[in-house]
């Protein structure tokens, strides 16, 4: 070396081992990490309330009701374990699965509750970036998470369905608005509003004018709009509960309207 520059030319010192070598050890030593992780969540487990039912008193009834109350903690799977092992066995590498499955769930169900933190207790990563690097490259991932949060939706429905029942077959006023979406499903109810609108909708495609409307036509027009009067001049209550006379007065109300 003269005045900082080299007058020779440096080789490289042999060191025993090429770069496909070097290849080959981080890909080993990727599959290791993943099968370290996939072993470790097949054991991971979160904690879920103990819910059971009791007996009280209505403040507002005075009746003797049941109710839920936690009373304690158990381990549990996440909810999302039996989609990924399903997802799994369809063929997504394990990574992607645990990922579709969990953001498949909704929001209030998903554990853990962020990404990253699912992303480094769950996959085994040091972060979320590669999830946003599968989602990128391959557009399936988030159609098959909207799919699966759809079929997840009319599996509920059932249930739903059955829980409005319940409340509304009961003799508690606060099965009002259930009781009113029971009868409007079963075309039992038409709000007034909505034969009002049918109404507009048929005046607005074509020519007809009031005087082309029944007489039932125009009293429908009649009775919904002074309802909705008389409803803006009323103010609003400072308990957004509706009291067994409050409902049987909108009840009369809504029935007047469509006389």
């Amino acid at each position: 070396m003269n005045n900082g520059r080299l007058e020779k030319p440096v080789y490289q010192l042999p060191l025993g081992f090429d770069l496909v070598g070097i290849e080959e050890a981080a890909q080993q030593d990727e599959r290791l990490s993943s099968e370290a992780a996939l072993a470790a969540l097949s054991a991971l487990r979160m904690k879920e309330p103990i819910i059971q039912k009791i007996r009280v008193k209505d403040v507002d009834t005075n009746k003797i009701i049941e109710k839920d109350e936690i009373t304690g903690e158990r381990d549990v799977e996440p909810r999302w374990m039996d989609l990924f092992k399903r997802l799994n066995q369809g063929g997504w590498k394990w990574r992607v699965a645990v990922y579709i499955a969990w953001a498949s769930q909704p929001k209030k169900y998903r554990w853990p509750e962020t990404q990253e933190e699912l992303a480094v207790k769950c996959l085994g990563l040091t972060s979320d970036r590669a999830i946003a690097t599968w989602r990128k490259k391959n557009d399936t991932i988030d159609e098959t998470i909207s799919m699966l949060q759809g079929s997840i939706i009319f599996d509920a429905l059932p249930d739903a369905l059955n829980a409005m029942v319940e409340v509304a077959t009961e003799s508690d006023y606060k099965g009002h608005a259930d009781r009113k979406l029971m009868f409007e499903m079963g075309g039992i109810y038409t709000p007034s509003s909505k034969i009002t609108a049918e109404i507009a909708k048929k005046l607005s495609k074509s020519n007809m004018d009031e005087t082309d409307l029944s007489d039932d036509e125009l009293r429908d027009i009649a009775g919904a709009a002074k309802h909705e009067l008389e409803r803006r001049a009323t103010p609003l209550p400072l308990s957004t509960e509706v009291s067994p006379q409050m409902e049987e007065h909108h009840l009369e109300g809504e029935e007047q309207g469509n006389e």
